[in-house]
């Protein structure tokens, strides 16, 4: 805003650009930008309704930054009408039209659209349209407050891609056509809870093998899942000749229906009770 451009359009608002540079240590534009616009509780509305809307708008905002001290008693304050900045020391030299002339793009006057703030940067007041009414936000403690760092986009993308090659990895195994009901060895991925792995027992080691395995008895074929100790899922995966990781997979025994033997083959299944 310090462009002769500018510098005419402060003019006509009844301003004066200070030949001052503002503080090193003033917050950023944008934070003051993102407060006023950021949904903060305004001080006033000012209703979109009405005649002289401008003039409305200048009283309302003169009467906050002189109560909140934004404007010194010299008439100086700060300015900005972008998230780029900068802020550019200004002072009230005559009859103020903000916002008739700061307004959003192509928006008609009193459709104002700036941010003022103390030249200290203690203290602000931004004015924004909303849908009725422009709002007049006075702020002084999130202007202090820096605001959180901006997300890593690639670090972001990176593990976005890293949790889709695990759960592609911890997708089911299919199994093969026919199906029947029967026993069979259920092994959850421990970090996604996803279904990993599916396998069918064949009718005779169910019949011999499980109750063995299990202490003597079988489980009622419409129990829940039966969870298996790393010796029972060892002993088991040397008995199917199947590779056997209890470090990454929670394996359970369960009575499954041919028709959800076919369900858990082709989806994603998730087992969010049964892995602490």
């Amino acid at each position: 805003m310090s462009d002769p451009a500018s510098m005419e359009l402060l003019g006509r608002c009844g301003l004066d650009v200070l030949d001052v540079p503002p503080a090193d240590f003033l917050p950023a534009p944008r934070r003051a930008v993102g407060i006023t616009i950021g949904g903060t509780e305004p001080a006033v509305k000012v209703p979109l309704a009405g005649p002289e809307l401008s003039a409305r708008v200048d009283m309302a905002w003169l009467q906050l930054v002189r109560a909140h001290h934004i404007v010194d008693e010299k008439g100086r304050f700060l300015i900005t009408t972008t998230m780029e900045g900068p802020w550019v020391p200004v002072r009230i030299h005559g009859k103020l039209h903000l916002a008739e002339h700061l307004v959003g793009h192509n928006a008609p006057p009193g459709r104002a659209e700036f941010v003022t703030m103390a030249l200290d940067g203690s203290v602000m007041c931004g004015v924004t349209t909303e849908e009725y009414d422009v709002w007049l936000v006075v702020d002084r403690d999130r202007i202090q407050t820096p605001p959180p760092p901006s997300p890593d986009i690639e670090a972001f993308r990176a593990a976005t891609r890293r949790k889709q090659e695990l759960e592609k990895r911890c997708a089911p195994e299919r199994l093969e056509q026919p199906l029947d009901d029967g026993w069979v060895l259920l092994a959850f991925h421990r970090h996604t809870k996803n279904l990993r792995r599916l396998h069918e027992i064949p009718d005779e080691m169910s019949r011999s093998g499980l109750p063995d395995l299990l202490g003597g008895t079988l489980p009622e074929t419409d129990a829940p899942p039966q969870q298996l100790t790393e010796a029972q899922v060892q002993e088991l995966g040397e008995r199917l000749e199947i590779p056997i990781d209890t470090r990454s997979f929670g394996y359970f025994l369960e009575f499954q229906s041919a028709q959800v033997k076919s369900h858990h083959s082709r989806a994603r299944a998730i087992a969010p009770d049964l892995l602490s």
